[in-house]
């Protein structure tokens, strides 16, 4: 770890940076590994194509010098025969080349795919409250697809092209040397040019993913919340800040693409310049007959081919510095540590009554902003408790706590009298159902989302299930019942009846201990009257919590909580709070005001009779 007060020379920033990247380059290639085989093959592949297409100027050179001076019509038919054998060849190897390479890149990053889904499938709630979701999809699809396309058109290629340079270098030598130390005249401009661009090219796009990422951030963002920009007439505000998000991408997308735009040119001018002095004295030899032509116009060829080598590994470098930046924020995703562990021990209490004890339970999202302070409380099996206060008082933070979505940072939850901590996460969160307001559906049948894809539960059970708490009517009645296809995040049914589907959802999953976090808040009255009606089976011998607005709701209770300022100011049941006096009759009082004000508009709402 880098000291504060120590300077860091640009030859050490350098060299940490080249050894980073090395260690990112060796955590790529365990992804590799396990298709060795397959890569060893496509490499093979690729020697072999890159033989044959060294075979082609000695072919010329034999052609020229041994045929065609001597007017050995036989023999020239042959070599001919013999090439285009060779380019037939390297037809059928590119392909073979091409289809190996890709079958590797695809096999090696599927494994990085999966360990990237285990990671956000494991990572706890406080993660994705502060991380965009954009963001995410942009590490998850976008880097990996840039790693993808490193694996394969990177590794192999690069080793490959690396061959070829040395085995063409080596052709030119054993041509004609004094031609090769022409050649080699370009080099050491070559050599400063490609340094240069390879201390620049890194840092910009490492830079560019980090645009994109902001830009797919704001995207995400955008048309998740479209109906309130539409509403407020954002529009304009919106289109601003797309507009320099999207020139900030822009510019830094060409900052990036400069330095190649430079770059490659310039190895055309060096090539160009080899060409010409190749030519100039190469061709002096000729003229004096102290070189055949041939031997010329191979070099020629192969001094062409040596600067292929040179802009593919360019070309290469420019990717391995796009797949070290997307390598770096993968990585970096894949190390965030998790703070929710679920416990190694595979059991769970023997006896599942739905009992649940809250010990002394401190809890903030920011360090010392404290959202609960000393709560404790014990829910025996079978009972109802219930959480009332006003906005901000903590009730949904609570119920976070008891399927580990968030750990509070002191004090203890014991459910069936074990520390949640020491129940397996799988365990406890199928033993613990949590309904919130806000319902998730996915795309696809309504009989999966209600089942969750879980092929142990027949349809038959989930037909019996909806009978018992009264929903199959309602099922029935919808367009396709059980096969209804349910549009992204449930878009076709209205917030009454995903509500209506979490219930049935989470009885399907026969959980002992029910939570419901205000899931009857914004529901309209006939809704709101059906899902009452399924609550009684649904909570009969079954532990509950309930958290809510409408204090009717609340009163059968066993027993009712009031949080104020994440602390319970009261206890008791619906009467013994009344007989208290205190904030729980107070809100009760605005409870019934309310009702009583909203009184004549529901008569004024009735249809009038004929």
């Amino acid at each position: 770890m880098r000291s504060a007060a120590r300077s860091w020379t640009p030859a050490e920033e350098e060299m940490e940076a080249r050894e980073y990247d090395l260690r990112l380059a060796g955590r790529l290639f365990l992804y590799l590994r396990p298709h060795m085989g397959l890569a060893l093959i496509s490499l093979g592949v690729l020697l072999l194509d890159g033989f044959l297409d060294i075979v082609g100027p000695y072919l010329t050179k034999v052609a020229v010098d041994e045929h065609m001076s001597k007017g050995d019509v036989a023999g020239l038919t042959w070599v001919v025969l013999l090439y285009l054998t060779a380019l037939t060849g390297g037809a059928l190897t590119q392909y073979l080349r091409a289809w190996l390479l890709q079958l590797t890149g695809q096999r090696a990053v599927f494994r990085l795919r999966v360990e990237l889904l285990e990671k956000l499938l494991g990572l706890p709630q406080s993660f994705y409250d502060r991380t965009p979701i954009g963001r995410l999809v942009s590490r998850a699809v976008q880097d990996v697809e840039v790693i993808q396309e490193l694996f394969t058109q990177g590794v192999v290629v690069i080793f490959g092209d690396m061959v070829s340079l040395l085995a063409i270098a080596a052709a030119l030598l054993w041509l004609d040397w004094r031609l090769a130390l022409v050649t080699l005249c370009v080099t050491p401009p070559l050599a400063l040019a490609t340094v240069f661009y390879r201390s620049r090219a890194r840092d910009a796009y490492r830079k560019l993913r980090r645009k994109v990422a902001q830009l797919n951030g704001f995207l995400q963002e955008s048309l998740s919340g479209m109906v309130t920009i539409q509403l407020f007439g954002k529009q304009q505000r919106n289109e601003e800040t797309f507009e320099e998000l999207n020139t900030q991408t822009k510019d830094q997308h060409l900052r990036a693409i400069r330095y190649g735009s430079l770059f490659f040119p310039f190895v055309e001018v060096m090539a160009a310049t080899a060409l010409g002095l190749i030519l100039w004295y190469g061709g002096g030899r000729v003229i004096q007959e102290q070189m055949l032509p041939g031997v010329l116009v191979a070099f020629i060829q192969y001094m062409r081919r040596f600067f292929q080598p040179v802009r593919d590994l360019a070309e290469k470098y420019n990717l391995v510095q796009a797949a070290m930046a997307s390598s770096e924020r993968v990585f970096a995703l894949l190390d965030t540590p998790s703070n929710i562990i679920s416990s190694e021990s595979s059991g769970k209490p023997q006896l599942l009554r739905g009992e649940i004890e809250v010990k002394d339970l401190w809890f903030s999202y920011r360090p010392q902003e404290w959202v609960l302070r000393k709560v404790s409380f014990h829910v025996p099996a079978g009972q109802s408790l219930a959480i009332v206060g006003a906005t901000g008082a903590g009730k949904s933070s609570l119920i976070g706590l008891f399927n580990r979505s968030y750990d509070p940072q002191a004090g203890e939850i014991l459910v069936e009298g074990l520390e949640i901590r020491k129940w397996p996460l799988r365990e406890l969160r199928k033993h613990v159902g949590i309904i919130t307001q806000e319902v998730f559906l996915f795309r696809g049948p309504l009989l999966e989302n209600l089942r969750l894809w879980n092929k142990d539960i027949p349809l038959g059970s989930v037909q019996e299930v909806a009978a018992r708490i009264g929903l199959e009517q309602w099922i029935q009645s919808l367009p396709g019942g059980y096969h209804m296809q349910i549009q992204e995040r449930g878009q076709n049914l209205s917030l009454g009846q995903r509500q209506l589907v979490a219930f049935l959802r989470a009885l399907l999953y026969d959980p002992g201990i029910l939570v419901l976090d205000e899931a009857t808040s914004s529901v309209d009255p006939p809704t709101e009257i059906l899902i009452q009606k399924a609550l009684g089976p649904l909570a009969q011998g079954r532990t509950c919590i309930f958290i809510a607005h409408r204090l009717s709701t609340v009163q059968a209770a066993h027993r009712i909580l009031v949080l104020h300022r994440g602390k319970i100011l009261e206890q008791g049941t619906h009467q013994e709070l009344l007989a208290q006096r205190g904030l729980y009759e107070r809100l009760y009082r605005l409870h019934l005001d309310r009702n009583f004000l909203q009184e004549p508009a529901r008569e004024v709402s009735r249809p009038l009779r004929s």
